[in-house]
Protein backbone atom coordinates (compact mmCIF):
# COMPACT_ATOMS: atom_id res chain seq x y z
CA UNK A 1 0.00 0.00 0.00
CA UNK A 2 1.39 3.50 -0.74
CA UNK A 3 2.07 5.80 2.11
CA UNK A 4 -0.07 8.42 2.05
CA UNK A 5 1.66 11.95 1.09
CA UNK A 6 1.17 14.76 3.51
CA UNK A 7 0.28 18.22 1.81
CA UNK A 8 0.58 21.46 3.35
CA UNK A 9 -2.13 24.49 2.67
CA UNK A 10 -1.33 27.76 3.96
CA UNK A 11 -2.39 31.59 2.52
CA UNK A 12 -1.04 34.70 1.08
CA UNK A 13 0.21 35.81 4.71
CA UNK A 14 3.04 33.71 4.33
CA UNK A 15 4.64 35.39 2.22
CA UNK A 16 5.93 32.06 -0.05
CA UNK A 17 7.01 32.76 -3.20
CA UNK A 18 5.14 30.66 -5.54
CA UNK A 19 8.54 29.13 -7.05
CA UNK A 20 9.28 27.48 -3.86
CA UNK A 21 5.17 26.66 -3.34
CA UNK A 22 5.20 24.88 -7.01
CA UNK A 23 8.33 22.78 -6.14
CA UNK A 24 7.13 22.00 -2.77
CA UNK A 25 3.65 21.40 -2.92
CA UNK A 26 3.24 23.56 -1.07
CA UNK A 27 -0.75 24.85 -1.98
CA UNK A 28 -1.02 29.23 -0.95
CA UNK A 29 -4.18 30.70 -1.03
CA UNK A 30 -4.27 34.05 -1.62
CA UNK A 31 -6.43 37.02 0.40
CA UNK A 32 -7.99 39.42 -1.73
CA UNK A 33 -7.19 43.47 -0.91
CA UNK A 34 -10.55 45.87 -1.54
CA UNK A 35 -8.57 49.97 -2.09
CA UNK A 36 -11.14 52.44 -2.98
CA UNK A 37 -13.46 49.71 -4.24
CA UNK A 38 -11.09 47.85 -6.37
CA UNK A 39 -10.45 44.29 -5.21
CA UNK A 40 -6.59 42.78 -5.76
CA UNK A 41 -5.23 39.64 -5.22
CA UNK A 42 -2.76 39.48 -3.03
CA UNK A 43 0.82 38.52 -4.25
CA UNK A 44 -1.01 38.38 -7.90
CA UNK A 45 -2.40 42.02 -8.88
CA UNK A 46 -0.96 43.82 -5.96
CA UNK A 47 2.79 44.00 -4.58
CA UNK A 48 3.64 45.90 -1.44
CA UNK A 49 5.29 48.95 -3.36
CA UNK A 50 1.53 49.46 -4.37
CA UNK A 51 -0.18 48.60 -1.21
CA UNK A 52 2.78 51.03 0.30
CA UNK A 53 1.73 53.76 -2.18
CA UNK A 54 -2.19 53.42 -2.23
CA UNK A 55 -2.73 53.77 1.34
CA UNK A 56 -0.31 56.12 1.24
CA UNK A 57 -3.16 58.21 -1.14
CA UNK A 58 -5.91 57.22 0.84
CA UNK A 59 -7.96 58.41 3.83
CA UNK A 60 -8.64 54.85 5.28
CA UNK A 61 -7.23 51.59 5.45
CA UNK A 62 -7.48 48.80 3.02
CA UNK A 63 -10.26 46.17 3.45
CA UNK A 64 -8.39 42.53 3.83
CA UNK A 65 -10.75 39.45 2.79
CA UNK A 66 -9.73 36.23 3.65
CA UNK A 67 -9.21 32.95 1.11
CA UNK A 68 -13.30 32.13 1.00
CA UNK A 69 -14.65 28.74 2.30
CA UNK A 70 -15.32 27.85 -1.21
CA UNK A 71 -11.11 28.25 -2.05
CA UNK A 72 -10.76 25.86 0.75
CA UNK A 73 -13.08 23.30 -0.54
CA UNK A 74 -11.16 23.81 -3.71
CA UNK A 75 -7.78 23.18 -2.51
CA UNK A 76 -8.92 20.44 -0.01
CA UNK A 77 -10.81 18.17 -3.07
CA UNK A 78 -7.88 18.37 -5.35
CA UNK A 79 -5.81 16.93 -2.15
CA UNK A 80 -8.19 14.45 -1.07
CA UNK A 81 -8.65 13.38 -4.66
CA UNK A 82 -4.42 12.50 -4.75
CA UNK A 83 -5.12 10.63 -1.26
CA UNK A 84 -2.90 13.04 1.01
CA UNK A 85 -3.24 14.23 4.19
CA UNK A 86 -3.63 17.93 4.48
CA UNK A 87 -2.03 20.42 7.31
CA UNK A 88 -3.92 23.29 6.61
CA UNK A 89 -1.42 26.59 8.54
CA UNK A 90 -2.65 29.85 8.55
CA UNK A 91 -2.49 33.41 9.43
CA UNK A 92 -3.56 34.23 12.85
CA UNK A 93 -7.07 33.74 13.89
CA UNK A 94 -7.44 37.17 15.64
CA UNK A 95 -6.04 38.97 12.20
CA UNK A 96 -8.18 36.81 9.33
CA UNK A 97 -11.28 35.16 8.70
CA UNK A 98 -8.72 32.22 7.13
CA UNK A 99 -8.89 29.83 10.23
CA UNK A 100 -12.51 29.77 10.33
CA UNK A 101 -13.19 29.88 6.70
CA UNK A 102 -10.82 26.76 7.27
CA UNK A 103 -12.50 25.00 9.61
CA UNK A 104 -15.83 25.41 8.01
CA UNK A 105 -14.63 23.71 4.62
CA UNK A 106 -13.07 20.96 6.35
CA UNK A 107 -16.25 19.87 7.49
CA UNK A 108 -17.24 18.69 4.36
CA UNK A 109 -14.66 16.17 3.97
CA UNK A 110 -14.78 14.47 7.81
CA UNK A 111 -14.20 10.73 7.46
CA UNK A 112 -13.51 11.64 3.34
CA UNK A 113 -9.92 13.55 4.02
CA UNK A 114 -7.35 13.80 6.98
CA UNK A 115 -7.40 17.45 7.19
CA UNK A 116 -5.50 19.17 10.59
CA UNK A 117 -5.79 23.20 10.69
CA UNK A 118 -3.73 24.98 12.80
CA UNK A 119 -3.80 28.53 14.04
CA UNK A 120 0.09 30.01 13.74
CA UNK A 121 -1.70 32.90 16.14
CA UNK A 122 1.48 35.07 13.52
CA UNK A 123 1.92 36.67 10.27
CA UNK A 124 4.17 37.22 7.84
CA UNK A 125 8.11 36.04 8.57
CA UNK A 126 6.66 34.08 11.83
CA UNK A 127 4.16 31.84 9.68
CA UNK A 128 6.76 31.85 6.67
CA UNK A 129 8.98 30.04 9.08
CA UNK A 130 6.58 27.57 10.23
CA UNK A 131 5.86 26.78 7.16
CA UNK A 132 9.27 26.06 6.22
CA UNK A 133 9.30 23.92 9.11
CA UNK A 134 6.23 21.86 8.37
CA UNK A 135 7.77 21.14 5.25
CA UNK A 136 10.77 19.91 6.54
CA UNK A 137 9.26 17.46 8.80
CA UNK A 138 6.97 16.03 6.27
CA UNK A 139 10.49 14.90 4.57
CA UNK A 140 11.54 13.02 7.36
CA UNK A 141 8.90 10.23 6.96
CA UNK A 142 7.12 11.35 10.34
CA UNK A 143 3.63 10.72 10.68
CA UNK A 144 0.97 13.54 10.19
CA UNK A 145 0.20 13.71 13.87
CA UNK A 146 3.74 13.82 14.72
CA UNK A 147 4.34 16.67 12.61
CA UNK A 148 1.08 18.65 14.01
CA UNK A 149 2.46 18.01 16.95
CA UNK A 150 5.71 19.42 16.59
CA UNK A 151 4.16 22.28 14.37
CA UNK A 152 2.35 23.13 17.66
CA UNK A 153 5.00 22.99 19.74
CA UNK A 154 6.51 25.78 18.07
CA UNK A 155 3.85 28.54 17.67
CA UNK A 156 4.64 29.67 20.87
CA UNK A 157 7.81 30.51 19.96
CA UNK A 158 7.18 33.30 17.35
CA UNK A 159 7.71 37.07 18.66
CA UNK A 160 7.12 40.69 16.86
CA UNK A 161 7.95 44.07 17.54
CA UNK A 162 6.74 46.53 15.41
CA UNK A 163 6.56 50.41 15.82
CA UNK A 164 4.54 52.98 13.39
CA UNK A 165 4.35 56.84 13.87
CA UNK A 166 2.07 57.25 11.76
CA UNK A 167 -1.22 57.39 14.86
CA UNK A 168 -3.81 58.29 12.28
CA UNK A 169 -3.51 54.98 10.75
CA UNK A 170 -2.77 52.96 13.51
CA UNK A 171 -6.43 54.60 15.11
CA UNK A 172 -8.30 53.86 11.36
CA UNK A 173 -6.98 49.99 11.70
CA UNK A 174 -8.65 50.00 15.56
CA UNK A 175 -4.95 49.01 17.40
CA UNK A 176 -5.60 52.96 18.90
CA UNK A 177 -8.57 54.96 20.22
CA UNK A 178 -9.05 58.04 18.96
CA UNK A 179 -8.40 59.77 22.29
CA UNK A 180 -5.03 57.93 22.20
CA UNK A 181 -4.12 58.45 19.04
CA UNK A 182 -4.75 62.75 19.51
CA UNK A 183 -3.00 62.29 23.13
CA UNK A 184 -0.50 61.02 21.59
CA UNK A 185 0.07 63.49 18.69
CA UNK A 186 -0.19 65.95 21.34
CA UNK A 187 2.84 64.25 23.25
CA UNK A 188 5.12 63.82 20.05
CA UNK A 189 5.17 59.75 21.01
CA UNK A 190 5.20 56.80 18.84
CA UNK A 191 3.73 53.19 19.69
CA UNK A 192 5.26 49.80 19.66
CA UNK A 193 2.90 47.17 18.97
CA UNK A 194 3.26 43.58 19.56
CA UNK A 195 2.47 40.58 18.54
CA UNK A 196 0.15 38.69 21.64
CA UNK A 197 -1.39 36.11 21.62
CA UNK A 198 -1.95 36.26 17.51
CA UNK A 199 -2.96 39.93 17.92
CA UNK A 200 -1.08 43.19 17.24
CA UNK A 201 -1.34 45.15 20.17
CA UNK A 202 0.22 48.12 21.34
CA UNK A 203 2.09 47.57 24.65
CA UNK A 204 4.41 50.87 25.22
CA UNK A 205 5.63 53.94 23.51
CA UNK A 206 8.51 55.45 23.17
CA UNK A 207 9.43 59.69 22.63
CA UNK A 208 11.53 59.55 19.43
CA UNK A 209 12.41 57.56 16.40
CA UNK A 210 15.99 56.96 17.86
CA UNK A 211 14.08 55.77 20.89
CA UNK A 212 12.05 53.21 18.47
CA UNK A 213 15.33 52.14 16.74
CA UNK A 214 16.94 51.38 20.56
CA UNK A 215 14.04 49.87 21.82
CA UNK A 216 13.42 47.29 18.39
CA UNK A 217 17.42 46.21 18.73
CA UNK A 218 17.16 46.16 22.82
CA UNK A 219 13.75 43.54 21.52
CA UNK A 220 16.00 41.47 19.36
CA UNK A 221 19.28 41.38 21.49
CA UNK A 222 16.92 39.46 24.04
CA UNK A 223 17.54 36.47 21.74
CA UNK A 224 20.72 34.16 21.61
CA UNK A 225 19.65 31.46 19.33
CA UNK A 226 16.99 31.81 16.72
CA UNK A 227 16.47 30.01 13.16
CA UNK A 228 15.15 33.67 11.64
CA UNK A 229 15.78 37.12 12.46
CA UNK A 230 14.06 40.10 9.85
CA UNK A 231 12.89 43.15 9.81
CA UNK A 232 9.69 44.17 8.37
CA UNK A 233 7.88 46.98 6.72
CA UNK A 234 5.60 47.26 3.61
CA UNK A 235 7.61 48.43 1.04
CA UNK A 236 10.64 47.63 -0.72
CA UNK A 237 13.90 48.72 -0.79
CA UNK A 238 14.37 49.57 2.93
CA UNK A 239 13.22 52.80 3.54
CA UNK A 240 15.39 55.59 5.84
CA UNK A 241 14.34 54.38 9.59
CA UNK A 242 14.50 50.42 8.36
CA UNK A 243 18.33 51.43 7.29
CA UNK A 244 19.29 53.25 10.86
CA UNK A 245 17.42 49.90 12.32
CA UNK A 246 19.63 47.37 10.38
CA UNK A 247 22.92 49.38 10.91
CA UNK A 248 21.93 49.41 14.84
CA UNK A 249 20.87 45.36 15.02
CA UNK A 250 24.29 44.09 13.32
CA UNK A 251 26.58 44.46 15.85
CA UNK A 252 23.64 43.18 18.03
CA UNK A 253 23.19 40.02 16.07
CA UNK A 254 26.96 38.80 14.96
CA UNK A 255 25.59 35.55 13.45
CA UNK A 256 23.77 36.69 10.80
CA UNK A 257 25.93 38.47 8.08
CA UNK A 258 22.94 40.04 6.39
CA UNK A 259 19.82 41.13 7.99
CA UNK A 260 16.94 40.11 5.98
CA UNK A 261 14.69 43.02 5.44
CA UNK A 262 10.94 41.20 4.62
CA UNK A 263 7.91 43.07 2.95
CA UNK A 264 5.38 42.44 5.44
CA UNK A 265 2.35 41.87 3.57
CA UNK A 266 -1.06 43.73 3.46
CA UNK A 267 -2.46 42.56 6.67
CA UNK A 268 0.26 43.77 8.61
CA UNK A 269 1.22 46.46 6.63
CA UNK A 270 -2.69 47.64 6.88
CA UNK A 271 -2.28 47.68 10.50
CA UNK A 272 1.40 49.65 10.49
CA UNK A 273 0.78 51.51 7.91
CA UNK A 274 3.49 52.48 5.14
CA UNK A 275 5.57 54.67 7.65
CA UNK A 276 5.69 50.91 10.09
CA UNK A 277 8.62 48.95 10.38
CA UNK A 278 9.51 45.86 13.06
CA UNK A 279 11.50 43.32 14.15
CA UNK A 280 10.42 39.34 13.99
CA UNK A 281 11.54 36.17 15.29
CA UNK A 282 11.57 33.01 14.63
CA UNK A 283 13.28 30.69 17.93
CA UNK A 284 12.59 27.55 16.38
CA UNK A 285 12.51 24.40 18.25
CA UNK A 286 14.74 24.41 21.92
Amino acid sequence: MRERSIRIVTDSAAQISADWAAANDVVVLPHRVVIDGKTYVDGVDLTDNMLAEKLLRGSSPAKIIAPSESDFIAAYQRLADEKSDVISLHVSSALSETVSNATRAQAEFRGRCNINIIDSKCISLGLNSLVYAAKDMTRTHQTTDEVVRRVRGLLAHVYGLFVSADLDHLERSLRLRPAQAELGKMLGVIPCLSLEEGDIVAVEKVRSPDRAIERLTEFAGEFDEFISLGVLQLGAPPHEQTRLLLESLQPNVPKLNTIPVWQCGPILGNIMGPAGFGVMIFEGEQ
